[in-house]
This record gives C-alpha cells, sequence and structure tokens, in this order.
C-alpha cells in the first residue's frame, strides 16, 4: 500500500540529508578539553622534576591537547556538512561517495564506558569495494543521533538491505 505524498514533499524527501558539526558540542568539547589540558600540563610540569611518571602524564597532556585542537578546528568547519546521505549512497567529508549497492554493512557504534560516560561515536561503513574496505567517521560532534542517521539510511537506501 502506498502512502500519498505531494510533489513538494517528494522532492523534499530526494534531495539530500546534510549533518553538520554541532557548534554547542564542539564548544562544550573544547572548553572541557582546554581545562584538561591545562590541569595535565601542571601536572606534568609539576611531576617531571620529581619523578619519571610525569613523562606518562606530559602523554595524557599532549593527548587532551590533540583533542582540544580537533574541536577548534571543528569549529572552522561549521558551514561544510561533515555526512550526506541521498539515494546515491553516502557521502564523506573526504569526497568518497559509497554507493548502497556498494555496502555490506552499515552501522553507527555508540561507545560508552561502564554505560554512562560517552567515550565515541562512529559510522562505520564495510564495503565491497576494493579500497576502502571499511570507512569510518568519528561523529561525536555532528549534530545527529543514531535513530536519525539509520532511518534516514532505511529510507534513501530503498530496501538495499533488506535482501541481504
Amino acid at each position: 500500500m502506498e502512502i500519498y505524498s505531494s510533489a513538494k514533499s517528494k522532492a523534499k524527501s530526494d534531495k539530500p540529508h546534510e549533518f553538520y558539526y554541532s557548534r554547542t558540542r564542539l564548544i562544550a568539547g573544547a572548553i572541557i578539553w582546554s581545562m584538561g589540558s591545562a590541569f595535565f600540563l601542571v601536572l606534568t610540569a609539576m611531576a617531571i622534576p620529581k619523578t619519571g611518571a610525569g613523562y606518562l602524564v606530559g602523554l595524557i597532556a599532549l593527548a587532551a591537547v590533540w583533542m582540544l585542537i580537533n574541536c577548534i578546528r571543528g569549529l572552522g568547519k561549521l558551514h561544510m556538512p561533515a555526512l550526506v546521505i541521498g539515494l546515491d549512497g553516502v557521502l564523506f567529508p573526504d569526497g568518497q561517495l559509497i554507493d548502497w549497492d556498494d555496502m555490506e554493512e552499515n552501522t553507527y557504534l555508540n561507545q560508552t564506558y561502564m554505560g554512562l560516560i560517552p567515550i565515541g561515536r562512529y559510522v562505520v561503513i564495510k564495503t565491497r569495494l576494493k579500497k576502502p574496505k571499511t570507512k569510518k567517521l568519528r561523529v561525536f560532534a555532528l549534530d545527529m543521533t543514531s535513530d536519525e542517521y539509520l532511518a534516514l539510511c532505511d529510507r534513501y537506501s530503498g530496501g538495499a538491505f533488506a535482501d541481504r
């Protein structure tokens, strides 16, 4: 049974859906990582003269600074879509388009520590292509949920995964 939809509604649904970085999430991440970086850098400066463990804390500080830089770089890309889902497939920020027929598996991973603290969110697509076999995108700062992503993939793929 087909549901009636107007021409305007059909034209809107055929248009690719773009996901952008969330300004709020990136600003919150920048604040958290700047405080974490400052804390670990001060701890490193205090611990290196006293013990060798300061070098380990220094590595943690470098990782925190790297995460801060990634948040700041993301703030510069707010106007560009980070992920585009359309009738032809999923388009990644690097320009790689993966067609619906080339996908073997399309998953949204939501990783948490002990079920409480979010660690990471990823879109992982396994393909039949020679290169890339697996395409991953960290979507922690994108303005989308797993339900929204998977519903859009179902809608645009047209049941491409139903017979697999």
